[in-house]
């Protein structure tokens, strides 16, 4: 004990100063490091760690038929999102959320354990009601419900190469669903929450709402597409076929009233598919036009002054020799008009029009009629189509492409082609969206007709009568209609295979237009490898009938009086076949 001028200082409460004393200074130091030294570096850090942002979900804009049906909308489903910050024990709710979502518990529970994910994270997307309810009556604290759209397709399998559909992602992924992904997808909104040391978000300090994105409004009719599906399917199995396709073209406008793809695939579930089956053939599959490119080459030469409805052509009895090779055709025909030749779709024909144009007019002629271009229609993955420059040409060509070989087209290529026969000389860019609205149902975008004329009216008439002749008298009698004067154009191509013309593997077609005189819609009908009965007067034609039998009625397109007699039966001749092409 030490006793110094009255005071007494015990050696403990020196101690215990000392060590109060070199504190206060450590903490000084600290706070002048973080402070001075470091401000910058922690004067950014609270953005990031004490707020959450969570997204706000933006609805997917609707896909609507003609007719204000819905083809493609949305459902709200619930998304399960963890806070692990938040969670006292991740081993048991990382168990229970995985037996609960069918997931892996082990990967679950190192995902929550993962310091990147402690504030916010999102273990599964669009689960069942049933196991949202399940969920949501676990009550686990950390563990929430998020609500989210999920797309649908009401119609299931009806247009779906045209919508296509949405991934997982939420993004388009083929159809008009990718071709107009930037329209349809929204913007996501945010909500910004200030969150307490446990990653608890206890105050939301910002809130920036969604935008929703804008719905397409088609020129697809659903009861229409409905037919078209409906007779392609039954006409496809009915010739044992590979594939079809169908569509219904306005003539006038080029709006696309259906298109039909057969086999076809649910939108809801397209990963259960076939890949392949995705494909849309009506755009995308090219090939050989066959007897269907003879129209093509004879409104060229009737428009270009080379040759005139009645003029009697020689065919030669069916064989022709065009550069050391024999061309030959179906049947031995002697002189038959132009009319006729469309008729009967004399290949000996063709080639004589054909070379009357020569290479370069050919070309040209081929290349106004839209080949070897794409038609511009508003769906992903069109086709180009091949048609080579004449300088590539050899002595064959001429006459191989006068009746539809050596160059390679698409079902909506040749559709376009033929329309301008209907609709009295003009090319039309098809279309199948008419217009873009917004959330409130104004208007953004409106699609506007768009035609280039590329043949006089005149000859577009003649072609047009000579079509008829072919639903009348020629090979396309099986697609005459009931009440209503049609024409038409029927084909069967054979299919490459290996670099030769296959002997078993053929394209049958029918493309036609009604009523007469004033055709209101154009129709292409394919029948791809058909088995037993291979022409398109015989596979192509009935389902032409059907599709456009039921679409007139549809449009409410009143009959042609003059065609039925008293007792409203049919006064069109009977529907025998007609001869091969």
């Amino acid at each position: 004990m030490l006793e110094r001028t009255g005071f007494f200082v015990p050696g403990r409460f020196v101690a215990v100063m000392a060590f109060f004393v070199f504190w206060s200074l450590l903490v000084i130091a600290r706070l002048v490091q973080f402070q001075v030294f470091q401000h910058e570096r922690y004067a950014k850090r609270p953005a990031g760690a004490y707020f959450l942002t969570k997204p706000v979900y933006a609805p997917r804009g609707a896909i609507y038929d003609c007719r204000m049906s819905e083809l493609a909308t949305n459902v709200m489903v619930d998304t399960v999102a963890v806070e692990p910050g938040v969670i006292q024990d991740i081993p048991a709710v990382s168990e229970k959320l995985a037996t609960l979502l069918e997931m892996d518990p082990a990967a679950l529970r190192n995902r929550m354990r993962d310091p990147l994910h402690q504030k916010y994270l999102r273990v599964k997307r669009r689960i069942d009601p049933g196991v949202a309810a399940r969920v949501k009556s676990l009550g686990l604290r950390g563990v929430n419900l998020e609500a989210e759209n999920l797309r649908v397709y009401p119609n299931r399998d009806l247009a779906s190469h045209t919508l296509g559909f949405v991934n997982l992602a939420g993004n388009g992924a083929a159809g008009l669903e990718m071709q107009y992904e930037n329209q349809l997808n929204g913007r996501n909104g945010k909500v910004l929450c200030e969150v307490d040391a446990l990653g608890r978000c206890f105050r939301e300090t910002e809130s920036i709402a969604p935008i929703p994105g804008s719905s397409l409004v088609l020129s697809i009719d659903g009861s229409i597409q409905h037919i078209a599906q409906r007779e392609l399917s039954l006409g496809v199995e009915r010739s044992r076929a590979a594939a079809g396709v169908a569509i219904v073209m306005e003539s006038e406008t080029g709006r696309i009233l259906a298109l039909a793809n057969y086999p076809d695939f649910n939108c809801n579930t397209y990963g259960e598919y076939d890949m392949k089956l995705w494909r849309n053939r009506a755009v995308q599959d090219q090939f050989e036009p066959g007897s269907t490119l003879k129209v093509v080459v004879a409104a060229a030469a009737l428009d270009a002054g080379l040759t005139k409805p009645g003029e009697l052509i020689d065919c030669r009895m069916g064989s022709m020799t065009v550069g050391g090779h024999v061309f030959h055709d179906h049947k031995p025909y002697g002189l038959l008009t132009f009319l006729q030749i469309l008729e009967h779709s004399s290949n000996i024909g063709a080639i004589v029009l054909g070379m009357r144009l020569g290479e370069e007019r050919l070309y040209e002629s081929l290349r106004s009629f839209g080949f070897g271009s794409r038609t511009g229609i508003d769906l992903p993955a069109e086709a180009v189509g091949r048609l080579r420059e004449p300088e590539k040409w050899s002595a064959l060509s001429i006459a191989s492409i006068s009746f539809g070989q050596e160059i390679a087209v698409t079902s909506m290529q040749i559709l376009v082609a033929i329309n301008a026969i209907a609709n009295g000389g003009y090319r039309v860019r098809p279309s199948v969206v008419d217009r873009v609205i917004d959330s409130r149902g104004a208007s953004v975008r409106m699609k506007a007709p768009e035609r280039i004329r590329m043949m006089r009216p005149e000859t577009a008439a003649v072609i047009g009568n000579a079509f008829e002749g072919v639903v009348l008298r020629g090979t396309g009698k099986r697609a005459a209609l009931e009440g209503y004067r049609a024409a038409g154009k029927t084909g069967t191509a054979q299919k490459a295979e290996r670099g030769r013309f296959s002997k078993s593997r053929y394209m049958a077609s029918f493309i036609g237009f009604a009523p007469l005189p004033r055709p209101h819609v154009t129709i292409l009908v394919q029948i791809d490898e058909p088995k037993g009965a291979i022409y398109g007067g015989e596979v192509a034609a009935p389902v032409f009938q059907k599709i456009a039998q039921e679409t007139l009625l549809n449009l409410r397109i009143p009959p042609d009086r003059s065609l039925l007699t008293l007792n409203g039966s049919s006064a069109l001749p009977s529907r025998n076949p007609g001869p091969p092409e």
